[in-house]
């Protein structure tokens, strides 16, 4: 399969999570915007990806609803892992035409922080970090060389930064900004952009 254009990164450590991506949108070596946000705040959960942007909006319109409608008719809030693999359900069902992404899908409950990725037809993974898209490989060396459990969400959010930066500074198709996602383990977030 070909690497689908951008880059996200995932990264969980003992006191939360952290997910970024940077914001261009390009199709080829066209660059259609320099404002494409791919990272977005579900609920009580953090997902971002790489792949069609329109695929990646979708997935996310639909994860609010399924997300909001399990919740209210249980009575209670859905774990991590359950909304994770509610997304896995909802890509495999369209396998025979895929949404075409990569996506990193993460957040808190009782368990604590929890990080997963998935493919176009719902595999899930879960990791202590992950990249996706065309710039993925630069990122994950980055991010293997320096990882760190222990290390506090500051700490979490520079080394994430730093990886998409080489893969800005590598790839074509990624650029024009970073959007970081930052989640503590009590469930408190905070949203960034770094411009570069």
């Amino acid at each position: 399969m070909e690497e689908l254009p951008a880059t996200a990164i995932g990264l969980k450590v003992n006191d939360g999570i952290v997910l970024a991506s940077e914001r261009r949108l390009s199709y080829g070596g066209y660059v259609l915007s320099k404002q494409a946000k791919k990272v977005h705040k579900i609920g009580k959960f953090l997902m971002a990806g790489a792949g069609i942007y329109g695929d990646l909006q979708t997935l996310t319109r639909i994860m609010n609803v399924e997300i909001k409608y399990y919740e209210i008719s249980t009575g209670k809030p859905i774990s991590v892992r359950a909304a994770a693999k509610l997304l896995s359900v909802i890509l495999y069902q369209y396998k025979v035409m895929p949404f075409i992404s990569e996506i990193l899908f993460g957040g808190v409950d009782e368990k604590g922080p929890q990080l997963y990725v998935l493919d176009p037809i719902g595999s899930l993974i879960e990791d202590n970090y992950a990249a996706v898209g065309s710039g993925a490989r630069i990122a994950i060396g980055v991010l293997e060389s320096e990882y760190d459990p222990n290390m506090n969400l500051d700490i979490a959010a520079q080394l994430i930064t730093k990886a998409i930066k080489a893969s800005i500074e590598r790839d074509i198709t990624s650029g024009d900004g970073i959007d970081l996602a930052i989640m503590d383990k009590k469930g408190n977030y905070e949203n960034k952009f770094i411009p570069y």
